[in-house]
C-alpha cells in the first residue's frame, strides 16, 4: 500500500506565511531543503517539486515574483 507524504501542517503556515508577506523566495528555499533534508530527494528532484507546488498552491503571487523580477 502506498503511503501519500505531504508536508506537515506547521509547514503549510509557514510556507502560507511567508508567500503573504512578499517573502516568495525565502518560502520557495525553506521548502526545498525540506525536501532534501525530510524526504531525502536529490538536488534537481526537490527543485521540481518546489517549482510544481508553488505553481499548484501560489500561482498568482508566484506570476507577480517573476514579473518583479524580470523588471529588476
Amino acid at each position: 500500500m502506498v503511503v501519500k507524504r505531504g508536508l506537515p501542517e506547521d509547514m503549510t503556515v509557514l510556507l502560507r506565511q511567508l508567500v503573504m508577506n512578499g517573502h516568495i523566495r525565502i518560502a520557495g528555499t525553506v521548502l526545498y531543503v525540506y525536501f532534501v533534508r525530510c524526504w531525502q530527494l536529490d538536488e534537481e528532484c526537490a527543485a521540481y517539486y518546489m517549482q510544481r507546488y508553488f505553481q499548484k498552491y501560489y500561482a498568482s503571487q508566484l506570476q507577480k515574483h517573476k514579473q518583479r523580477s524580470i523588471k529588476t
